[in-house]
């Protein structure tokens, strides 16, 4: 089965269930397999035991270092960040731990505190990467002539007055087009595309002219999560994140999945098994739906099995039965005991 990139998929896909005339929802079924791979907990509910297991990629995994700044809590993680994996600082080795909402104040009587991290919240996403300087109307325009008025920027926010308020603005090439409502400085602010673009749309801050943020191409909206240390960092600090980004959704039939070639033919059953769900044909459905379910599972065991890592072996010295680690090191065996 030679299918790599989306419309190879598609057409495989058409082919078997001799469905041709649903092109875009099939684009679409592609998507949904691939967002369902991406947390594939699915995949084990109906295996006893397995009940509410999910499973980390780790093909998925980045890193990340950012600085701290003195007296400053919150901090914004780059847009690809799906879920922390881990977060570390080194000026004083610890390991910076998530805390709840119900144990915070337990354990931070004082969440004003300065001093090195040890916990950390998570926030809200925001819609930008960096706020408005002060109350103030936004601005969009793109890098290509070709992006005009068949395209919008959808603006959502708050007013200075709190409430919610949201516009569209239509683009006019590389002309900067300004929205019309003045939004809080304070508060979060989404921002959306109508379609893929030709070029990079940036929207930025209309008095003093900030880039709030720039959408790529096939970029329909970015996401950015905030991280609260506590104690609030009282120094300059080097902040060490690990984290899982998510599987990048198709949108050109050019585009290839992130996941290994031999794994392709998952992403291909859980399209079949969600057009004969279309179709109707509850027999073939269950049975796709089944391989592709398999599928899901394989791929999570394939992934968990790291050959490198060896806890321990049997010690070789028969005469004291020992269990340890040999590893060769300056032509010479050093035993780990």
């Amino acid at each position: 089965m030679a299918v790599i990139n989306r419309k190879e998929i598609r057409e495989y896909v058409e082919k078997i269930t001799r469905e041709e005339n649903i092109d875009n929802q099939i684009n679409d079924y592609i998507n949904m397999s691939i967002g369902e791979i991406n947390d594939p907990a699915w995949a084990f509910e109906q295996i006893a035991g397995m009940r509410g297991y999910n499973h980390l990629w780790s093909f998925l995994r980045r890193k990340h270092n950012f600085a701290t700044v003195a007296s400053t809590e919150n901090y914004q993680l780059p847009r690809d960040v799906d879920k922390v994996g881990l977060i570390r600082q080194t000026s004083s080795p610890i390991k910076i731990r998530y805390i709840p909402d119900e144990l915070f104040y337990y354990h931070i009587p004082n969440p004003t505190a300065t001093g090195n991290p040890k916990w950390y919240r998570l926030w809200e996403e925001e819609g930008v990467s960096t706020r408005l300087s002060t109350d103030d109307k936004i601005k969009a325009v793109s890098d290509s002539a070709s992006d005009t008025s068949s395209f919008t920027v959808r603006v959502i926010g708050y007013s200075t007055t709190g409430y919610l308020q949201s516009e569209t603005i239509t683009l006019n090439g590389t002309t900067a087009v300004s929205g019309a409502l003045t939004y809080d400085a304070g508060r979060e602010i989404k921002v959306s595309k109508s379609a893929a673009t030709t070029g990079k749309i940036t929207i930025t801050e209309y008095t003093a002219g900030t880039t709030l943020v720039i959408l790529a191409p096939e970029e329909r909206t970015a996401r950015f999560k905030i991280i609260s240390l506590y104690p609030i960092p009282s120094s300059a600090i080097t902040i060490y994140l690990e984290y899982y980004t998510r599987l990048r959704l198709l949108t050109n039939d050019a585009d290839v999945p992130d996941i290994d070639e031999k794994w392709i033919w998952v992403i291909v059953k859980g399209t079949e098994a969600k057009v004969y769900q279309y179709q109707n044909k509850e027999s073939l459905f269950n049975t796709n739906q089944a391989l592709y379910a398999n599928g899901v599972r394989s791929m999570v065991k394939s992934d968990l099995c790291n050959v490198d890592y060896i806890p321990y072996l049997k010690s070789h010295q028969v005469k004291y039965r020992r269990s340890g680690i040999y590893e060769i090191a300056d032509d010479e065996y050093g035993a780990y005991v």
